[in-house]
């Protein structure tokens, strides 16, 4: 019994545990990026979200330029290449949109239908950028902590320094 405890409330990770914990976060988060960003690089929705951006302020190249993000920085951090900078410049995109939010659409009108008033109650949080600041929070933890032994980064690491 005791050992069971120990094992439930210790606050170490063994090497293997964490490095499938990083590789779990980096997959999840690699498909969230990467579905946001291939409908701002391709496809019938790519014109009128890069109308919509230009709209509020956000520069046609800009949009796009988030969008190559996105989208190549979502596979980077799938396959574990470059993770630690992928998940810095992801970061940074996030703590960008997520004050454009703050700042900017949420003061916008735009029909939300249902989650009107939640949106309003939570100054834009709930169905506007919660979701920004959960990514901003894993691509911040990947930057520190790195992509994990599941990696394109540690396999050359292992070739190189090795």
């Amino acid at each position: 019994m005791v050992e069971v405890l120990e094992i439930l409330f210790s606050p170490l990770v063994n090497g293997l545990g964490a490095s499938i914990g990083v590789f779990l976060i980096r997959v999840f988060v690699g498909v969230l990026f990467i579905v946001h960003g291939a409908p701002k690089i391709m496809g019938p929705f790519r014109k009128p979200m890069r109308d919509g951006m230009r709209q509020i302020g956000i520069p046609g190249a800009l949009f796009d330029l988030v969008g190559l993000l996105e989208f190549l920085g979502g596979i980077a951090l799938i396959i574990g290449f470059l993770t630690r900078v992928a998940a810095a410049l992801l970061a940074i995109e996030m703590l960008s949109t997520t004050i454009l939010y703050i700042t900017n659409t949420a003061l916008k009108s735009l029909p939300r239908g249902f989650a009107e008033p939640m949106f309003k109650a939570t100054k834009g949080y709930m169905f506007g950028w919660e979701l920004d600041t959960v990514l901003l929070a894993s691509c911040a933890a990947l930057a520190i902590i790195g992509p994990g032994v599941f990696s394109i980064d540690n396999f050359v690491y292992q070739l190189l320094y090795r």
